[in-house]
């Protein structure tokens, strides 16, 4: 651990919508989303291109910066960055509150 103290992604992250078809976090800190998208969300417009993956979509705040897209699975965290992705705080914090971000 470094010398910062962890705090959970849970604590800093503000819940703003909550439906079985995503999650939405609010980072105020960082001025940035997180969307959750789980394998079972309806959405129409969400490119499922692998099925039973969870879709996280990071969306900062500022028009300057570009939103990324994260898939990711169960087992294997994100097909592009692994488990070391920054879109684990967010699956995390979606467990630690009790949202089933995998089914």
């Amino acid at each position: 651990m470094t010398d910062k103290q962890f705090i959970p992604p849970a604590l800093h992250l503000r819940i703003v919508r909550w439906n079985d078809n995503e999650l939405i976090f609010f980072d105020d800190a960082k001025q940035e989303s997180w969307i959750i998208y789980p394998p079972r969300s309806h959405y129409t417009f969400l490119k499922k291109l692998v099925p039973g993956v969870t879709l996280v979509e990071h969306r900062p705040w500022d028009p300057n910066r570009r939103s990324a897209e994260h898939v990711i699975r169960l087992q294997e965290g994100c097909t592009e960055h692994g488990m070391s992705c920054e879109a684990q705080a967010a699956i995390r914090a979606a467990i630690d509150v009790g949202f089933d971000p995998f089914s």
